[in-house]
Order: structure tokens, then sequence, then C-alpha cells
């Protein structure tokens, strides 16, 4: 099979994925009290959750900048920002996450990074992000977690300490010895920005649904978003549906039952999150457009 029928095969996959849990989802939702959330949505939190979004993707461009920085390769906030812009917005046009990935990491080896270190760069980058995740599960899991199935709960309590326990350990024994620079961004003193900056991102990653709930005038207590949304942020990463259209969706159903609240609200949640993904992609659609040499 080829790599372009795969492509196909795989996109119908996943966007029979997302069809299909958005069809169930439907097929059980109370559509006069969905239109009555949707008619009543505050335009001001709504802005305030915009804000928040395009507020941690410049974080998160500078985060990609620090790890170049380990290797002593220097550019403007600038280039990153514009390249993660142009990155996300093809990731959420197209299925998954690798097509975005690849244009930021050719990017930076036209800026003069070899592809080795550009194409880890990026894989850092999301590696970090996935950290700030696990030192938020950390925090608020053990605080605020008691509504989750025992079960559920101690899986992710294992996970999560497992996770952190295994990063720490290497990145400690990589700053002990002498390694190719190659792996520098993995050791100290390098890592500790990125690792901050991991885990502020994904505050205001959490921050920007509480605006969102907020927004729908839910009732719904802030803390715990910072356990639901870490979970559902991870759910959302696999490239099993299109940009978590649908698993988000129905992730945030599942959590919301837990606490006894209506399906109408966590499915107006996540489409309005799925809203602010492709208000964020258009800076990116724009920047792609005009870049028409982008490929010579």
């Amino acid at each position: 099979m080829s790599n372009k029928l795969k492509g196909y095969v795989f996109f119908f996959l996943r966007m029979t994925v997302t069809i299909s849990i958005l069809f169930y989802l439907f097929k059980k939702t109370d559509f006069e009290k969905f239109r009555t959330i949707w008619k009543n949505i505050s335009l001001f939190y709504y802005l305030l959750a915009l804000a928040t979004f395009f507020s941690f993707q410049i974080l998160v461009a500078l985060r990609w900048k620090k790890i170049c920085l380990s290797w002593n390769f220097k550019d403007k906030l600038g280039f990153y920002l514009k390249a993660y812009f142009m990155g996300f917005s093809l990731n959420t046009v197209m299925p998954g996450i690798v097509g975005g990935d690849i244009l930021r990491s050719f990017l930076l080896t036209k800026r003069g990074l070899s592809w080795k270190k550009a194409s880890f760069s990026v894989l850092l980058d999301r590696g970090y992000g996935l950290l700030g995740i696990f030192i938020i599960l950390a925090i608020f899991l053990p605080l605020k977690g008691y509504f989750l199935p025992y079960s559920f709960f101690s899986f992710l309590e294992i996970l999560t300490y497992l996770v952190l326990i295994s990063y720490f350990s290497v990145s400690f024994f990589l700053s002990k010895k002498k390694v190719q620079d190659y792996l520098n961004p993995l050791c100290i003193p390098y890592n500790l920005f990125p690792i901050f900056l991991g885990f502020l991102i994904q505050v205001l990653f959490v921050l920007q649904f509480i605006f969102l709930a907020l927004a729908l005038k839910l009732n719904f207590k802030a803390e715990y978003f910072f356990v639901i949304i870490p979970v559902i942020s991870f759910l959302s990463a696999l490239p099993i549906s299109i940009s978590g259209l649908g698993v988000r969706e129905w992730s945030l159903s599942y959590f919301f039952s837990l606490l006894n609240y209506p399906l109408e609200y966590s499915l107006s949640l996540g489409l309005l999150g799925y809203s602010l993904i492709l208000i964020s992609a258009l800076p990116g659609l724009y920047f792609y457009l005009r870049e028409k040499d982008l490929w010579k």
C-alpha cells in the first residue's frame, strides 16, 4: 500500500471515529436544552477564552525556541511563532498531528538547523507539553480526583508518577554524564525553563475551559477542570479523530456524568473549545498561503 493510499485510509478511519462519536452524542441530546445553552453564551468570557488560547500558543513558540537554544541555535521568537502557527493550522486541517510537525521541522532546517535536531526539537516540544499535563495531575489528582472511579483514579495516579519519576531520573542521569550536544534539551539546566513553560501552558489550557464554562453559564467547580482537562488534552492529541473532535466531547460527557452534569453542557463545552481551535488556525493559514515559495 502506497503512503498516499495509507494517508487516505487513516483519514477515512479518523473521520469515521469523529462522525460516529458525534452522532452517538447528538442522538442522546435534548436539542431544546442544547439551543437554550447556546442562545445564552456570554461573548465576554468566550473572548477571554480565545485570548487565553492565543496566549499559551505564544508560550509554546517560546518553549520551542528555548529547546533550540540548548544547541546555541538562535532565531527570533517571531519565526518560531509563525512556524508554530503554520504547523498548528496544518494539523487542524489534516488528520493527526504529523503533517504540521513535519512542516515545523522543515522550516527549522531552512533556517540552518540540521534535520535530526529540528525534528527532535518538535518531538521534545510535544514531550514537554505532555510532561506539563502529568505535573498538573500530580498536584490536583490527589486533591480533587476523588470523584473518579477507584480503578481509573489508581491507574492515572500510577501512570502520572511513573512518567514523572522516569523523566526526571533520565534527566539527572544525562546531566551527570558527558553526552552529545544532541541531548542537551533533556539535561539540566537547559530543560528547566521548558519544563516550567510546559506546566504554565497546561494551566492556561485549563483556564481556557474554565472561561468557556463561564461563557456557557455552567455552574461547575473550577478545580475539577484541573483533573479533567489534562486527561482530555492527552486523549484529544491521539491521532484517532480529526483534531480531537468527538473524542474531546465524549471524554467531557464521561467526566461530567460522574459529577451529574447534563450531556448538553459537556457537548457544548467541547464544541465551543473546538471553535477556538478553528479560529486559532486562521493566522497559520494566512502565513502558509502568503509563503508561496515555502517548498522551493
